[in-house]
């Protein structure tokens, strides 16, 4: 899912990484596998592999916990990692400062400072940063112990909806966790309580009318994006709404119908391109771009690279 975080006032609960520093990616990387396991990061052609950035360990409550500062172009965990390094966790991710975007199982989610994300380290997933400041907070949580408490709902890749009132109070106490070098026990199943009670709401049903109808109209849109005749009425009639209070309900969320769509249709492309699809016009036209030199202006404006750059960059384990 993608998202704008503009709806709210995040906490300021990232204190500063000490030590920031420039560093081959390779060092980086190898800082990363340590901590969190295999990933491989990549630097923008720009930054002639260089990484400026660090990547501490804490251990709060009983959690391990990586704070990564980082200027990569992205982030990679493939399936030849995850072979090499089986996935044991679930990483519950705070975007305490910039923004990153996070592909998971086929999920595509956009992250703003004070946003929860929880990645699943046994499935695939790509972290995209652009070349751009990202700092992230990132909780181990044990996944066999998180499925039996939360459910299946908390695996394969999922956002918190940054709306509702236990997404603040889970920023609330890891803010307190951050504030002693340990954290307490209870800190720590306070916060694990409060993400329970969350998926277990959700399950019920138990959201908001406006964020009911904004997950409704994200999921609806997102199926249907890649038909280039789709527009808000179209999705205002299939949520059973007005055109105006579909605005309205975009808007509470900081986000709005032609923005959410666009960057849906070119994360989509550029995924595809990723994943070694080589007709660029094909695709274009089949994430929904009607205007083939309208979709390169805005995958250029997005990722800063042409999407035939993207196309010549396969992935490598």
């Amino acid at each position: 899912m993608l998202a704008s975080n503009a709806s709210r006032a995040p906490r300021d609960i990232m204190r500063p990484v000490p030590d920031l520093q420039s560093m081959h990616v390779d060092d980086y990387t190898d800082q990363l596998h340590r901590i969190c396991g295999r990933f491989r990061v990549e630097a923008k052609p720009t930054q002639r592999a260089e990484i400026h950035g660090a990547v501490k360990r804490r251990t709060l409550s009983r959690f391990d916990v990586a704070m990564v500062t980082l200027d990569a172009n992205r982030v990679v965990r493939d399936g030849a990692m995850i072979r090499k390094d089986p996935g044991e966790h679930l990483f519950l991710i705070y975007q305490a400062e910039g923004q990153s975007t996070i592909l998971q199982n086929d999920r595509v989610c956009r992250l703003y400072r004070g946003d929860f994300f929880i990645a699943d380290s046994s499935v695939p997933s790509e972290f995209i940063y652009e070349g751009r400041h990202s700092t992230q907070i990132s909780l181990h949580l044990p996944r066999d112990e998180m499925v039996a408490r939360i459910g299946k709902d908390c695996v394969g890749g999922t956002e918190i909806e940054r709306g509702d009132t236990l997404s603040l109070a889970m920023g609330g106490v890891l803010d307190r966790m951050l504030e002693t070098d340990a954290g307490s026990a209870a800190l720590g199943e306070a916060l694990i309580n409060i993400l329970s009670a969350y998926f277990h709401a959700r399950a019920r049903g138990n959201e908001s009318v406006s964020a009911r109808l904004y997950r409704r109209a994200v999921q609806q849109l997102e199926a249907q994006a890649r038909d280039s005749s789709f527009g808000i009425d179209a999705l205002a009639t299939d949520c059973g709404v007005s055109r105006r209070t579909l605005q309205r309900v975009f808007a509470e969320h900081g986000d709005s119908f032609s923005t959410r769509l666009q960057a849906f249709r070119l994360e989509l492309a550029r995924a595809r391109l990723m994943a070694g699809e080589e007709n660029i016009a094909s695709l274009a036209f089949d994430c929904g771009f009607n205007d083939l030199s309208n979709f390169y202006r805005l995958f250029r404006d997005r990722f800063g690279v042409s999407p035939g750059k993207v196309r010549a960059k396969p992935l490598v384990s």
